[in-house]
Parts: structure tokens; sequence; C-alpha cells
């Protein structure tokens, strides 16, 4: 653990000083939620600390080689601004935890709107390198819901199919159906390792301790959506709004549907998004993990933009 606090038995207090860094600023990044953080904790052995005027997280970054690689994500502010002098202050205390560690020192998933920051504060000292697999998929909401146009006509096929073809309910997740759908996560889960590769299947093990923990907050500002087909669970969607002071964005952490139903993806998306409130104009459907399959199916929906992140290398 690199900083002093890990995301374990926090107070309310500790849950209301974090939430008011990762909501101080724009980040566009899908990553920057207490909720997504929270849920990787073990995994990743996140910890934290406010270090000057910032919030520091620091966690494992390749989780499959033996020796444990730490990077840090980019300080969070909670007032809107960034002082190029105390940004370089308080990120030079930063990498003198990781030398406290023996840790090399890395960040990453820096958003593209504090690139600048970044180079206002260190200028040439610092080598800025965009990572594709890491970039965020954003969309417009009203794209997801209408799937007009040529460009989504072929999805709005598929919908249309399962419409026709299929009876089917829709339900938001409650504390009672939680377990029942985690059953549904790891049965595809299960079946999605038999056609993942080798060094992937990890990721998957990860994602199911993710799943299970973001249902903890079924009640609590999770956004879900289910849908039956005779009563069984097909499909199953998570996610949260990217500020708690916002509805603007909806990120979207976790989407699974039985592919082997025609229109079945399709249709628990849009479902999804024809519920969210009226004032939501994004959905964040986060990154494509360079999994080639996924970046087609992400690229298919015709993202409104590309939230793009850096991982940054001192010289």
């Amino acid at each position: 653990m690199i900083f002093k606090n890990d995301f374990n038995n926090l107070t309310e207090d500790d849950i209301k000083l974090l939430n008011s860094y990762f909501d101080g600023y724009d980040y566009q990044s899908s990553g920057h939620t207490f909720k997504a953080n929270y849920i990787w904790r073990d995994t990743h052995k996140l910890s934290w600390e406010v270090i000057g005027e910032y919030l520091f997280i620091a966690g494992l970054g390749n989780v499959d080689i033996d020796e444990d690689e730490y990077f840090m994500s980019f300080p969070l502010t909670k007032n809107g601004n960034y002082e190029s002098n105390e940004v370089r202050r308080t990120i030079e205390l930063a990498r003198e935890r990781f030398r406290e560690k023996g840790k090399r020192f890395e960040m990453g998933l820096v958003p593209e709107t504090l690139v600048p920051v970044l180079k206002d504060a260190f200028g040439d000292e610092v080598d800025v390198q965009h990572e594709r697999d890491d970039d965020d998929y954003v969309y417009l909401k009203e794209d997801l819901v209408t799937l007009g146009g040529r460009k989504l006509h072929n999805k709005k096929n598929h919908l249309n199919y399962f419409l026709r073809n299929y009876d089917f309910t829709y339900e938001e997740a409650t504390q009672e159906t939680a377990p029942e759908i985690m059953s549904y996560i790891y049965s595809k889960n299960e079946y999605k390792l038999g056609e993942t590769p080798e060094e992937w299947k990890n990721i998957l093990e990860m994602e199911n301790i993710a799943i299970a923990e973001l249902l903890k907050f079924v009640g609590k500002g999770l956004l879900s959506g289910v849908i039956r087909i005779n009563g069984k669970i097909e499909a199953v969607t998570l996610g949260e709004f990217a500020n708690t002071n916002s509805k603007e964005t909806v990120i979207v952490h976790v989407e699974k549907a039985d592919d082997r139903i025609r229109g079945l993806y399709q249709a628990i998306n849009n479902e999804f998004c024809k519920r969210l409130p009226e004032d939501t104009v994004y959905v964040n459907r986060e990154e494509d993990m360079g999994m080639e399959n996924l970046r087609q199916t992400k690229l298919s929906y015709k993202p409104f933009k590309m939230a793009q992140k850096y991982t940054v290398i001192f010289k």
C-alpha cells in the first residue's frame, strides 16, 4: 500500500470527503468515482491520502505479474482548480511515498483534460503517452435511445427483431434480486471463459469480485436494469452517475447479456437508456481494454467522443 488509507472500513465522513474530490472536477473518466474505486479496492490494493490541496490514489497496475507494480492517478481537486506550484509540490511528495516503498513511480489513467495542468507544472520533465486501450467511449443518450439514422440502422434492426420475437420484462435490481443477479453474472462469465484468451481469464475472475461489490450499492445510488425472458434473467446492466451532484453523465460499469439471443444486447442498452433522467446527456460505456471484439462492438454504436487517457513517465 502506497498511501496512508485504504478503501476498507470507511466512515461516513471518509466517504463524504472522497466524494467531494471525485465531484470537484469534470474528469470525464469512468474511473473517477467513489464506487469505481471501492469495487476494485482489494484486487488492485488501492490506497489514498490527502496531500496539500489534492487527493492522491495509488494501486496495482498489472495484477497478472509476480512483482507488484503500482501506479498513481492524477491528484484530484475538490474546488475545481489546479495551481501549478501546488501540483508540482504535492506530486513530488507523492513520488517520495513511492521511493519510501521502493517502488518505481508512474502516473496512469490521466484524463486528457488534465494533461495541460501536468505540463504547466513539469514541462519537459515528463513524457506523456496516449494509451488507446484505456480510452472511454462516450455516447449521446439520445442516440442510444432512438438508434436513429443510417449509422445505427443495423442496431435498430437487431432491436426490432428482439421486440417482435420475445416476450420480456424489464426491472431494476433490488436487494432481494441481487443474489440472483450475481448468480447470473457467475454463469455468464463461466460461459465466456471457454472462448476468452488465456491472458484475459484473470480479468473475468476479478470482474466477478468487482460486480459482487458493486451490487452492495443497490438502493444506494446504483443504476440498474434487468431483462427477464420466461422469468429467467438473461441480461443485466449496472451503472451510476459520474457525479453525485449531477445527472448529466451516466457511467455503465457492467453490461451482460446472452449473445445467442439476437437483439438482446441492444434491448438491455436501449431499455436502460430510455429510463435515464431527462437531464442525462452522455453515457460513458468505459474502455475496451485492447480486446478487439469489444472494441469493434463499442465502435459500432458510433461514440460521440472518446475520453482519452494518458500515462506519464518522469524522465
